[in-house]
């Protein structure tokens, strides 16, 4: 089993295993960079609110179920913060991406 965190943006977690499933998760609680909202209506006001329940929870945000063998190392891109990889012991590839909706709620 593995797990690796995006460099770019720690909220973004990556697990792997003997399952031949890839996890992709949202791990909020532990990023330096939780996904905040400022309130707009106070003037001067440096007060931060979740954006709400649910988009502030840790969630599995999708699975990569393509592998038939157990995995054998699962990786963040270097090039591109949005993308993943990860190879199974019988040599099979995956290429897996974060959701335009998911990348919404970090950047915007």
């Amino acid at each position: 089993t593995q797990v690796k965190y995006n460099k770019s943006h720690d909220q973004l977690i990556i697990s792997s295993g003997t399952d031949g499933v890839v996890s992709l998760w949202r791990m909020s609680s532990i990023s330096s960079a939780p996904l905040l909202d400022f309130l707009a209506e106070d003037e001067g006001s440096n007060d931060a609110i979740p954006l709400n329940e649910s988009d502030s929870d840790d969630a599995l945000i999708k699975k990569n179920e393509e592998h038939t063998d157990s995995i054998y190392g699962a990786v963040w891109s270097r090039n591109d913060a949005w993308v993943f990889a990860s190879v199974s012991y019988d040599g099979r590839l995956c290429i897996g991406h974060v959701p335009s909706a998911e990348k919404y709620k970090i950047l915007l």
